[in-house]
């Protein structure tokens, strides 16, 4: 039963080869008895569990007139309509969503270098498993070489010299719609994109894409963006709540459109 003692998984998760772990049923209890932002860390977990902040946010990979350049973008990624702050707000959180995010992706650059040694380490054998995993190799050659702070460093420096070649001025004190027109310019959007080529590829193009890419992950993994999926994951239920969505046998048969 959840809560109960573990004893015995233990003792076979130490013969488990590394990054191969049973799942701990302690820390799943743990997690559907608190409905909070922060989880109260329980002594001893292994868990990295976020915590509350007890001042203000400073951030890891970026500086902080970078990092004020990236929380600008994530909200012209993600739009005006994420701006209204949480009725109660958590204490030591992120006031507004956009803050949250760009927090992820400071964590996701800075974590970058210790990602790749970490692939870069794997044993013959823990590479050959990883392989097998993904059936095939490229999300492990993606782990071993990809560098978010290179493409990072590059498009910042790269979005600062074209806002000082357009107008004399820094990406932030440039007027919004200079923004937007900035970020449009390095948008693969088909609807939005004002470059004459699509597959032209530079330091700007690589990095909106790496923005865009985790600015949408860090939104859907939010409590926000996950009640918008309507994610009902990390609760019990008596009997699967089932999917709403009607299945195709469901459909009603096709009708031809009225004359």
């Amino acid at each position: 039963m959840p809560g109960e003692s573990q004893q015995t998984d233990h003792a076979i998760a130490t013969a488990l080869p590394p990054g191969l772990y049973t799942p701990s049923i302690d820390h799943v209890t743990h997690a559907l008895n608190h409905d909070g932002k922060f989880f109260p860390v329980p002594s001893g977990a292994e868990t990295e569990f976020i915590r509350p902040r007890s001042g203000p946010f400073l951030p890891q990979a970026f500086s902080s007139e970078e990092f004020a350049v990236i929380r600008r973008l994530v909200e012209l990624i993600l739009g005006d309509n994420l701006k209204t702050p949480p009725l109660q707000p958590a204490t030591g959180s992120p006031e507004i969503l956009y803050d949250e995010v760009a927090e992820w992706i400071d964590l996701v650059v800075f974590s970058g270098p210790g990602v790749r040694a970490a692939a870069r380490n794997l044993t013959p054998e823990q590479r050959a498993l990883a392989v097998a995993y993904f059936a095939t190799e490229g999300p492990v050659l993606e782990l071993e070489t990809y560098e978010p702070e290179r493409i990072c460093k590059e498009g910042l420096a790269w979005l600062q010299q074209e806002a000082e070649r357009r107008s004399f001025q820094t990406f932030l004190t440039v007027p919004p719609a200079m923004q937007l027109e900035l970020v449009f310019s390095i948008s693969d959007s088909s609807i939005s994109d004002s470059r004459p080529d699509l597959g032209i590829h530079h330091t700007g193009t690589f990095f909106f894409e790496f923005l865009k890419a985790e600015a949408i992950r860090g939104y859907y993994t939010s409590r926000l963006g996950l009640k918008e999926l309507n994610y009902t994951g990390n609760s019990f239920y008596g009997q699967s709540p089932g999917c709403e969505h009607q299945s195709p046998s469901d459909d009603p048969p096709h009708r031809p459109p009225r004359s």
